[in-house]
């Protein structure tokens, strides 16, 4: 299939919710922003959320995803509300750790892996987003998207007993490791109007 003919498949005016889930610095964000454009379909951007979150608090990301820990009831009520919206949104991007949990029959579940050492670079070299933390040194990127990952495997599993690094929860799976920002967007949009072909 041609990334044309995938695109076309892709903008028929039938239901499609995508969740869109992955690794951090795996180009998520970047990805579902250009799809959701594309198709002129809404994206719920649950990481967002969690950053306004902490904003509001007066304190960083990390700081916040630390006081998750312990604090179970803003988790929650994300998850909630993804379920709510993905109810009341027929045609969507849902991107979040746990998106492909709490969003219903969704047309394609979709997960971005990337190294770790690659996803770290990206994030130290993205100074363009001023919503992301900033760190003193690349090994400080590393550390902290450790700890960042082990929070979120802990939460969860806590929670509902999912692993949402477990790329057996994922309908697709695209490394982009070593792909460029549009080899990633051209395989993964392929990727997916092949499996609604053969899922649908």
């Amino acid at each position: 299939m041609t990334f044309d003919d995938a695109l076309h498949r892709l903008t028929s005016p039938s239901p499609l919710r995508i969740t869109l889930s992955g690794d951090i610095g795996s180009g998520k964000s970047t990805f579902g922003k250009h799809l959701a454009e594309a198709l002129t379909i809404p994206r719920i951007y649950i990481g967002g959320l969690m950053r306004e979150e902490a904003k509001k608090r007066g304190i960083t990301l990390d700081a916040f995803n630390a006081m998750l820990q312990t604090d179970e009831t803003i988790d929650r009520e994300m998850d909630a509300m993804q379920t709510e919206v993905g109810r009341q949104t027929p045609r969507g991007i849902f991107e979040g750790r746990t998106s492909w949990y709490f969003i219903e029959n969704p047309d394609a579940r979709v997960y971005l892996s990337v190294r770790e050492e690659v996803g770290a670079e990206r994030v130290w070299g993205d100074e363009y987003n001023s919503a992301r933390d900033t760190y003193a040194s690349l090994e400080a990127v590393k550390e902290a998207n450790q700890k960042r990952k082990q929070s979120e495997i802990d939460r969860y599993q806590r929670y509902y007993n999912i692993d949402v690094y477990n790329h057996d929860n994922y309908d697709i799976v695209i490394d982009t490791s070593e792909r460029t920002i549009d080899e990633v967007y051209r395989d993964t949009v392929i990727a997916i109007a092949e499996w609604l072909e053969v899922s649908g």
